[in-house]
Formats: C-alpha cells, structure tokens, sequence
C-alpha cells in the first residue's frame, strides 16, 4: 500500500496545497491536471463538464459499468461545514478517494468518481451533469467520503439528508417575508415527520448526551424551543425551515432579496417556486437551487457496509436518520437511482491538511479502501 498511496500524495500535492482563497479557475486547471494524471493511473477515462467551474467524470473504460461510485469536490465549500468536515479538506478527501480506487486495483473492480466544483452549490449543473452520463453512473452502492474533525466514540451514519432551495425575487414590491412565513407555515402542516424505525432512532439519540452536542454544534441557530433531547433532535431532522437574505448592494439585473428554504421529505423544488410565484403576485420568482431530500434504507448494501466496517474503526455505529445538514445525496438518487451514503475519515488536529504527511495520507486512503471493499461484499453477497 505504502508505494501506491506516496505516489499519489507526490502527484496531488500541487493540488492540495493550493489555499482556500486560490480563483477557481486556477485551482480549476491544477484539478483537471490531477484528473488528467489520476485517470492514466487507474486508466479510467476522463470527462470533463468545460465551464468556469468545470465539473469532472473518472470512468470505466469500453463503457463498462460501475459498480461503485464515489463523490468528491475540488475546490472549499462556500457553506461552514463543521462538524461534517474539517473545512478546507475537500481535496484532502478527493486525494484519498483516488488512492483508494488504486489501492483496489487488485480485485481488479471497475470504479466511477464524480467530481464537483463543490458539494454545497451547483445543484442544477450537478443533476444534469449526472443525469447526461447516467448509463455509466449507475452502480449498486455510492460514497462521498469526508474528513472528519474528530473521531467520535461511534462513527456517525445517516440514513437521509435534508434539502435545499433557494428561489431569488427580483420585484422590490414583493414581500419576502411574508412570503417566507407563509411557505414556512404550509410546509410545516404538510411535513411527512418520521417514520417508524426513525422514532426508535430518536429515542436513542435523545438519550445519548455526545449526540445532542454534535446537533447542536451542527445547527447555524442555536436549537430554539423546550422540550426533551428526543424533541429537539425531531424538531433539527424533520422540520422546514426559511430564511430570508438580502444582497448587500442592489443591482436591477440581480435578485433583490433570496428565499432559502432547507426541506425535508416529500418537498420538491419546483413546487416550492410554483407556491412563491403564486405568493409574490407576478413578480418575477427563479431557482437558484435545488438540492432534494433524501431517505435511505438500512438494508441498502452502502449503509450495512458502512455498519459493518464501523465495527473495525470504532466501537460501532451511531446511526442517525438523517444528516442535520445539506448533502448531495438526493440528486444522486433521482438522477441515477443510486442512493450516496456519506462516510467521514476523522483526522487528528495536527494532519495539515494540504501538506499531509505520507503516514497521515495512507492511513485514510486505507480506511476509504476499507469501505469499498465492504460494499463490493455486501453486493457481492446480494447477487449470490
């Protein structure tokens, strides 16, 4: 393993160095090379989505298909991602995430990344991308690996995630407060809630004091209202929220205020514009984006590959019905009917994060390699 993971961290360093605040056209052009060099490594071919923010596709050649596929951004995410992430490490993980695929070279399993500008914007550009080369994206099981703050007691799953939208208005005479409060209070009474097997989740989260403090940390506002820890983690999961943001400097070709909406489960985008534009009384009401919620069962082969590897890494799982922030993972799941499960790397504090030492390096590529091979079991397991 040692050869294969130093090569690659020789190859990717230009990349990863690259600070948070580098223009995305340069860090652009040092990810294409990296692509460029990792594709020849693990002869997969390269696709590239050309713009001012490309977007990149590692696939099989002979268009064979995967059977797994792996998620990852090239440049810093625009949103604050702790606790799901160190900030900064997204290419840390994209690194770990190529030397991973080479490390099971081996087994000789046909592999598929996609990579994104980022994970938390260009929902809309994403969802078509995927959709354009769905054939050769379809795989039984699909990861997005992160780097982790820290390394919890019991490593975090989730079964879902929550979504996104945001709509931009652009009459000034439209209200978007009272558009927002409206929408908010609408979405509240239709709220699918949780489900069955997510209140016996609850009851063991609500009982669990490092789990409450993970929630809390994860919220932008602190948790508002009384209740049991139970209640509050219901509440964070499974309630609408709305915000409303207003530029900074007017501009007559710009939104003049923006309607963010995080959803929950049977919340579509497209419906959320169509009650706005009805709200706003013909004014002029666009998406921005569209990030879908998500559900993921138990039983699906990404999950118990995740609860199964946990056990070697931790002392087991501590499974969440849904993530307490915004992922990917819906428009994986309707683009390509292929659920992605997130899956966090923790790192201690003193990794740096784009200078990695060549031990620190190895050792999370050997964990994301760890989980690809559990998956490849569990669908191997499935098909017998």
């Amino acid at each position: 393993m040692t050869l294969e993971a130093s090569s690659y961290l020789k190859a990717l360093q230009p990349l990863l160095s690259l600070p948070r605040e580098t223009l995305p056209q340069l860090t652009g052009a040092e990810a294409r090379k990296a692509l460029e060099w990792a594709a020849g490594a693990l002869s997969l071919e390269l696709i590239e989505k050309k713009g001012v923010a490309p977007s990149f596709l590692l696939l099989p050649r002979g268009h064979g298909e995967p059977r797994v596929v792996l998620f990852a951004a090239w440049h810093a995410e625009s949103l604050p991602v702790l606790p799901a992430a160190v900030e900064g490490a997204e290419r840390l993980a994209l690194a770990a995430s190529l030397a991973a695929l080479d490390l099971d070279q081996d087994s000789q399993v046909p592999a598929a990344l996609v990579v994104a500008p980022g994970a938390m914007q260009g929902s809309l550009v994403l969802a078509d991308f995927l959709a354009e080369h769905r054939p050769r994206l379809q795989a039984r099981t699909a990861f997005w690996l992160r780097i982790g703050p820290r390394a919890p007691r019991r490593r975090r799953i989730y079964l879902g995630a929550r979504g996104r939208v945001v709509l931009g208005i652009w009459d000034a005479g439209a209200n978007p407060y009272r558009i927002r409060d409206r929408m908010v209070e609408e979405l509240l009474a239709e709220a699918y809630g949780p489900r069955p097997l997510d209140f016996e989740l609850l009851r063991k989260l609500g009982e669990n004091r490092d789990a409450l403090d993970f929630l809390e940390e994860a919220l932008d506002e602190p948790e508002s209202g009384s209740g049991d820890g139970e209640e509050r983690l219901k509440r964070a999961l499974f309630e609408p929220r709305g915000h409303v943001v207003l530029p900074q400097v007017k501009h007559p070709d710009r939104p003049q205020a923006w309607l963010v909406f995080e959803t929950v489960e049977n919340m579509e985008p497209v419906d959320l514009l169509q009650r706005a534009q009805v709200l706003a009384g013909g004014a002029k009401v666009e998406i921005a984006e569209g990030f879908l919620w998500e559900r993921i069962g138990i039983h699906h082969p990404s999950i118990q590959a995740q609860i199964k590897l946990s056990k070697s890494v931790s002392e087991g799982p501590e499974i969440w019905p849904s993530a307490p922030w915004l992922t990917p993972a819906g428009i994986f799941t309707r683009a390509l009917g292929t659920s992605l499960a997130e899956w966090a790397i923790p790192i201690q504090a003193s990794v740096a994060i784009r200078f990695p030492k060549v031990e620190d390096f190895e050792s999370i590529a050997l964990e994301a390699c760890q989980l690809i091979r559990q998956a490849l079991a569990e669908t191997a397991t499935i098909d017998t």
